[in-house]
């Protein structure tokens, strides 16, 4: 009985230590826990009053202006309720605009997304991918107002396109290309231009970081390149496209400085070639007699931001998938 006692009494001494050095480097952890709780706010607590001063803060100001027949600064609002959305609904040239962005939206974006995949799958095959992937990312880094100035005189009727055209016998092809007619037309294939190679460079950073034993794997079996393409490069770098898609739905509705220098106007843009931005800065502050509707404007802000909020929330649920690791 006494060496029953006694046995006893070193399994809970035993027991006893073990409990003690568990609960060390748990009382270690719940210390360091309570530090960092200590010092969250005061290294967030600066970021956080800067986004609240600078973003937050201005974005409840304009939603209150929208609401208001406001011409700026020296005059006094009149609160006006919906009447700016409601106008919004009845304004032709605001429909016109909207529409030309969601075209922007969905048929550059349908044309940018098929072209980044094509290219970025050839590239992944060519030594020179890295000089290649550089030269096609260049339009995007230089300043749109730049390339639209640059494109607009290009692509003049007398400018040095169709003069090219003219000078090899291919009259035919020389077109008014800023005519009214063809004006939106060109725009888009403008952005085209300018928006793929950014695209295709997430595309890559996506596709380079699955390892080549999957391609290797997927030849054994007999897998062709466009099989390989399907089942392994898509699925293993979804996330890169779904992100791709996101921001493409956030720049393709603010586009406002390449489509402005591109029409080459010292006053407004014509009005079939005009975007929401665009307007918005027509009737605000832009042009030659600016129409300082300072509430219409802040309206049509509202609007446009609901919509990328919508708009995000929606890609992000078509997209979702599985996270696959690897």
């Amino acid at each position: 009985m006494t060496d029953n006692i006694a046995s006893g009494g070193a399994a809970t001494a035993a027991q006893t230590a073990r409990s003690s050095r568990r609960s060390a480097p748990s009382k270690q952890v719940g210390a360091l826990s309570r530090q960092r709780s200590k010092l969250y706010w005061p290294f967030i607590a600066p970021a956080l009053v800067v986004y609240l001063a600078l973003f937050f803060g201005p974005a409840l100001a304009g939603f209150w202006i929208s609401f208001q027949s406001w011409r700026g600064s020296g005059d006094q609002m009149q609160f006006v309720g919906t009447r700016n959305y409601v106008r919004l609904w009845n304004d032709t040239a605001f429909m016109t605009a909207f529409g030309n962005s969601m075209k922007i939206l969905v048929i550059c974006g349908v044309v940018i997304f098929v072209l980044a995949f094509l290219i970025s799958a050839v590239l992944r095959e060519m030594r020179f991918r890295k000089g290649l992937q550089a030269l096609l990312f260049l339009p995007y880094i230089i300043s749109p107002i730049a390339i639209g100035v640059g494109l607009g005189l290009l692509l003049d009727p007398n400018g040095l396109f169709n003069t090219g055209l003219r000078g090899i016998g291919l009259s035919s092809l020389a077109k008014p290309w800023l005519s009214p007619d063809r004006l939106f037309a060109t725009i888009l294939i403008g952005i085209v231009w300018v928006t793929t190679g950014f695209y295709v460079m997430l595309l890559m950073a996506g596709a380079d970081r699955i390892p080549g034993y999957f391609y290797e794997d997927s030849q054994l079996a007999g897998a062709n390149k466009f099989q390989q393409w399907w089942y392994v490069t898509l699925p293993l770098s979804w996330d890169v496209i779904a992100i791709s898609a996101v921001l493409w739905v956030i720049n393709s509705l603010k586009i406002f400085e390449f489509v402005y220098a591109f029409t080459g106007t010292t006053d407004a843009p014509p009005e079939q070639a005009r975007t929401v931005p665009i307007y918005q800065f027509v009737m605000t502050m832009g042009g030659r007699n600016p129409a300082y509707q300072m509430g219409y404007g802040s309206a049509m802000g509202v609007v446009m931001v609901a919509l990328v909020v919508v708009l995000v929330v929606l890609v992000r649920r078509v997209m979702r998938r599985e996270a696959v690791t690897y």
